[in-house]
Formats: C-alpha cells, sequence, structure tokens
C-alpha cells in the first residue's frame, strides 16, 4: 500500500500548485508525474543494480516522509485549497439529478466490484503468466530491468511500464494481491479523462455521466479491468495525450506542452499498438498547430513540440538502448515475431477483409450468425480466401465471434460497436444540417476512422484482437456522446440501451471465464473465489495445478536459491511466492537471439522444464536427474 499512499500525498500536495484547475484535472496531472516517477525511480535503481525490497522500500518511504514534510510545512496552503475544493465537489454533487447521481453511484459501485475481484484473484490469465509477470521476477532476481536471456522473447522487447509499477507494487507488499488493480486504477483515470475531454466541448452534465457508464460497460474493458494485461493503461495514455493534444492547442500554455511530452512518453512505454494509435491523433494535431503558426506567425508551438519530443524520448531511452544493443532495433529483437504481427502484403482486398475480420469480432449474440455469413458472402465476392495467411497471425483460421463469450481475449464488444456505427450515421446526418456544431465530434471520429485504418493496414488478424482495440472504444465514446449532443435520434438509442448496459455489466462480472463470482459450465472455467488462491492461478489449465505443486515441493524442500529454467511459458505458479525472498532465476538452453546476452550458468542447483522429460539433463558437465518423471507437462531435475 505504500505505493498508492505516496500516490495520495502526491494529490494532496499537487492541489497547492494548482489553484486554477480543478480536481479532476489535478488527479491527471498526479497520475502523470506519478507514472514518471515510476520510470524514473526503477531506471536509476537499475543502474546500479539495487531493484531489491531494501532499496525500494527505501525510496517510496523517503518520497512519503517528504512529501509529508512538505504538506505539514504549507499545511495551512494546502489544507486551505484543499477546503476550496471539497466545497465545490460538493456543491457540484448537490447540484446533480437523481438521474446523475445514480449514474455516478453505479460507475462507484462498478469499479468497487472491479477492485474486489481483481484482488480475490491472482494474475491468471496467459500473457500473465508467460511474460507479464514472470519478467518482473527476472528483475527482481537480477536487481535490474537490463534484458537477460529468456526462452521468451516478449520477457525482453515489450513496452514495460505496466509491468514497473506491479514490480514495485508486488516487491513492497511481498505478494501479488494488488497486482490486478493496476489496470482498475487506470481505468478510473481513463473515466476522469474522457469527463475532461468532454468538458472541453461544453457537454451537457448528464451525457458525461452516461459518458462513464458507457466507458465502465464495454466489456473487454471490464474484463481486462481485472487482469495485469496493460491494454486499459495504453488506453489511459492515448487518451489523455488527446486531451493535452486539445489542450495545448486552445491555451498555448507551455505546461500542457509538458504534460502532453509526459503523455506520448508514457504511452510509448506502456505498449506498442500506442503508436499506431497516437499517430493519427499527432497527424490531425500537427496539422491544427501549423495552420495556427501560419495564420499567427507564431512559431512558440515549434519550441514547445520540440520539448515534447524530447520528453517522450528520455522516457523511453532506458528501453530503446537495451533493444538496441541486442538486434539494432529500439522496438523489436527478433524479426521473425515482428513479421508475424504485421502485415507484410497489403492491397484493397487484403485490407478490406482485415477490416471486415476485426470488426465481426465484435459482432457476437445475438447477430454473430448474420455477420459470419455476410462476411463469407463478400470475401467470395472479393476472390479473397477468409484464411488468408498473408493477414492471419501465423496463418490462424478466421473465427466467427462466439456466442456469448466471457473471456477477455475474446469477448466482442456488440452493443459499443453498434452505438457508434450508428453515430456515425448520425452525425452524417447532423453535419447536412449543421457542419460547424458537429466540428468536435467530427474531428474526434475522424481521428477514430483513420485509427482503425491504421491498425488493420499494418497488423495482422487476430482471433484476440479484441483486447487491442480498448484504446479505440474508449476513445470513440466521446465521439459518441459529442454526436447525441445534437441528434434526439441517438441520444434515445443511447438511453435505450441502459438497462441493456447494466445487465451487460453485472453478467460479465459473475460470469468472468476465469475469475468467476459464479460458476457455469458453458461460461466459466471451474473455479470459485472461495478456492485456494493456488487454484486460481491455473484457472485456464486446471489439470496442471498438482504438478506445478509437486515441481514447488521440490523447490522448497531442497531450500533451491538459484533455478535453471527451460521454460517458454506459464512460469509464474513457480515464481509467485518470492518477492520478499527471491529465487535466483536463469534461463538455460536458450535458442533465440537473447542468448547473445552473457550470464553465469553456475551454481544451479535445480532445472525445471515443460520441454523435456527425460531420466537426466546436463548443464556445465553437471548432470540433473528428473525428480518428476510421472508428470505430463513440467518436470524437476535436481
Amino acid at each position: 500500500m505504500l505505493v498508492f499512499i505516496t500516490y495520495l500525498l502526491l494529490l494532496v500536495y499537487l492541489i497547492r500548485f494548482n489553484k486554477s484547475a480543478s480536481f479532476k484535472e489535478i488527479i491527471l496531472r498526479a497520475t502523470l508525474l506519478f507514472s514518471t516517477g515510476i520510470v524514473v525511480i526503477t531506471e536509476l535503481l537499475s543502474l546500479v543494480k539495487s531493484i531489491n525490497l531494501f532499496s525500494v522500500v527505501t525510496v517510496w518511504g523517503s518520497i512519503t516522509a517528504i512529501l509529508c514534510f512538505l504538506i505539514f510545512r504549507s499545511r495551512k496552503e494546502v489544507f486551505s485549497h484543499f477546503a476550496i475544493q471539497k466545497k465545490v465537489t460538493i456543491q457540484n454533487y448537490k447540484a446533480l439529478f437523481f438521474y446523475e447521481k445514480f449514474l455516478l453511484w453505479s460507475v462507484f459501485v462498478f469499479i468497487l466490484l472491479l477492485l474486489f475481484q481483481g484482488i480475490i484473484y491472482p494474475p491468471n490469465n496467459w500473457d500473465s503468466l508467460t511474460y507479464h509477470m514472470p519478467r518482473i521476477m527476472y528483475w527482481i532476481s537480477n536487481e535490474s530491468v537490463a534484458h537477460f536471456p529468456t526462452h521468451t522473447i516478449r520477457d525482453l522487447y515489450q513496452p514495460p511500464l505496466a509491468e514497473y509499477f506491479i514490480m514495485h507494487v508486488n516487491l513492497v507488499n511481498g505478494n501479488d494481491y494488488l497486482s490486478n488493480s493496476i489496470q482498475t486504477f487506470y481505468l478510473v483515470n481513463s473515466c476522469i479523462v474522457l469527463w475532461l475531454i468532454l468538458d472541453l466541448f461544453k457537454t451537457p452534465r448528464l451525457y458525461k455521466c452516461i459518458a462513464l457508464l458507457l466507458a465502465i460497460t464495454i466489456p473487454s474493458v471490464e474484463l481486462q479491468a481485472t487482469t495485469t494485461k496493460n491494454d486499459i493503461v495504453c488506453a489511459f495514455f492515448v487518451l489523455v495525450s488527446s486531451y493535452y493534444c486539445i489542450k495545448s492547442y486552445l491555451s498555448g500554455q507551455f505546461n500542457h506542452f509538458v504534460f502532453l511530452g509526459l503523455s506520448l512518453g508514457l504511452a510509448f512505454l506502456t505498449k506498442g499498438t500506442a503508436y499506431l494509435y497516437l499517430a493519427p491523433i499527432l497527424l490531425c494535431y500537427g496539422l491544427f498547430i501549423l495552420v495556427r503558426i501560419i495564420k499567427t506567425k507564431n512559431s512558440s508551438p515549434l519550441l514547445y513540440g520540440g520539448v515534447v519530443i524530447i520528453l517522450a524520448i528520455l522516457l523511453n531511452i532506458g528501453h530503446y538502448s537495451r533493444n538496441y544493443k541486442i538486434d539494432g532495433d529500439i522496438l523489436n529483437i527478433d524479426k521473425a515475431e515482428a513479421q508475424a504481427y504485421s502485415n507484410q502484403k497489403m492491397d484493397g482486398k487484403l485490407f478490406l477483409s482485415n477490416f471486415l475480420k476485426n470488426a465481426a469480432l465484435h459482432l457476437g449474440y445475438p447477430v454473430s450468425d448474420q455477420s459470419d455469413a455476410v462476411l463469407k458472402i463478400i470475401h467470395t465476392k472479393i476472390n479473397t480466401p477468409l484464411d488468408n495467411p498473408d493477414t492471419s497471425y501465423y496463418g490462424t483460421p478466421y473465427e466467427a465471434s462466439k456466442k456469448i463469450p466471457t473471456h477477455e481475449d475474446l469477448v466482442s464488444n456488440t452493443v459499443h460497436f453498434l452505438l457508434f456505427a450508428f453515430a456515425l450515421l448520425c452525425l452524417g446526418i447532423s453535419c447536412i444540417k449543421n457542419y460547424k456544431k458537429n466540428i468536435p465530434a467530427v474531428v474526434i471520429t475522424l481521428v477514430l476512422l483513420l485509427q482503425i485504418i491504421f491498425f488493420c493496414a499494418y497488423l495482422k488478424w487476430q482471433p484476440w484482437h479484441t483486447r487491442l482495440h480498448i484504446p479505440m472504444f474508449l476513445l470513440s465514446i466521446a465521439a459518441i456522446i459529442l454526436t447525441a449532443n445534437h441528434s434526439k435520434g441517438l441520444r434515445y438509442v443511447i438511453i435505450a440501451t441502459l438497462p441493456v448496459l447494466y445487465f451487460s455489466f453485472f453478467f460479465f462480472f459473475i460470469y468472468n471465464n476465469t475469475r468467476p463470482i459464479l460458476f457455469d459450465r458453458h461460461l466459466t472455467v471451474k473455479v470459485s473465489p472461495e478456492d485456494p488462491r493456488f487454484k486460481k492461478y491455473f484457472s485456464n489449465k486446471l489439470s496442471l495445478q498438482n504438478e506445478y505443486a509437486d515441481v514447488l515441493n521440490i523447490v522448497y524442500d531442497n531450500d533451491s536459491q538459484n533455478v535453471g529454467m527451460i521454460m517458454d511459458e506459464w512460469e509464474y505458479p513457480l515464481l509467485y511466492n518470492f518477492y520478499y525472498d527471491p529465487l535466483k532465476i536463469t534461463a538455460i538452453h536458450i535458442h533465440n537471439i537473447s542468448q547473445k546476452i552473457p550470464q553465469d550458468e553456475s551454481g544451479v542447483d535445480l532445472i525445471v522444464s515443460d520441454h523435456i522429460n527425460q531420466e537426466f539433463i546436463t548443464l556445465n558437465g553437471k548432470k540433473y536427474f528428473n525428480k518428476t518423471p510421472k508428470n505430463n507437462y513440467i518436470w524437476a531435475y535436481k
């Protein structure tokens, strides 16, 4: 909790320096500065190989003490401004109508429910167990975020910000109970920035309340908010970058350009898809700034723009340099894996195919059968195979949207997809009547359409793409609400969907596939909140629980300190209990580009493998004998 206490103290202290800013704006600034602080602390500790419990607690404890001192020293001013903010907040709350309060309280309750679900369940989705969480344990083992030999290349080149945050929280707490809460934290901030974006365009209060409900009931958002993935974190930084693009354009104030630079840098350090989503935003922003410079002959935005670029690069320089040292590329270290994700061929037919298959992922129940039939007809008409390997990740065959999926990787955002499609139609009609009043909605919609084009043109189709679409869906809420402000038809449709959204939230909350509140044999795996926490790690593959338990018992019984790993997935269930007493983890028998990274393989006293089931394994002339030959998936060698 120390890390979150530091954040709250920073928030309180910032109130003193932001007299003219609203409390919601102060929260955004606190989140950006706090996230930047996590990056700086991590990189500095890594330089001196001091990512360990003592150093991390010392740093966060010192920052907390300094903030307490600063707040105490200027307590009259701080609490005077805090009292003003409190008074304004109470007045604003009292001014709300009943249905606005109901919407806001609904969102608040939904957040608490997601927080609860994320705490009672450990990280248990495939990516979390394979690389989101294992890379953290390697960093703690090495006391550094420097690249290391690994069987899972994603441990290295994938942007690490979300995992930095999780690492600090878990290392201080000594467990992973709050790991899933990081995405919930950024979901709250995403709701705040959505409100502020709509506030810039004088959107009525009721519509802003509805926007928050729309955001939190996006099924892929709701389901992923209780995981250690990073699409919501990425979405927040994309949204806040959009916000500060607008703010810096409208005000020209230097501090808005600074926060824009931090937003961009943190987005790039969170997820690779941020580049695709931010490119259209920066393109439109650059054109608006260029027009303003030409009209006003004021070149200061160019100077401020340089500051934006410098800040964005500085936040990523550590990660960029580590990637570059491996293979001369700042974004990736494995050309084969990079090509597996990106389209090597593209033309009009292939783009249309990719666009339609991505769209079809969101046309689930009750229209999945119809959309699938139409998709097949269109592909026949354009003479393009539905399973074209040129636009499918590793040639993955096309799969229609599941009728009622409740898994965060496969869920359809059907209602929100149809709302955005209808909003496009309404916006077109509204623009015919009065274009000028719809300019904000038109610009945001244009950005969204460019994001869709960039995404479909660059990335090969994957059946689990719905999770990567999260930033677009959250930004689409702004476009929907801004359009509804001038379209009665869209307003009526949104209001009519509200009961569906309430039902949808509780349905996906209760029947979350791998983190269910209630078990259903058609919708969820066979786990429940009452089950032992260790069992919950294996929600996706319950048959592995006993084998992992056997291997862990060997680790504990032999008091192993240095474990050699020959595993390319699901390492984390072996490592979850070693935050306060970290293991030395050494990946051995590497056959990828990370094998060029030097490491000391001496002193390994136990080997664990999910590849090899034989009598013994030889390492540096020493034989390690199989202690679990009857296992079918994972084996321990001593």
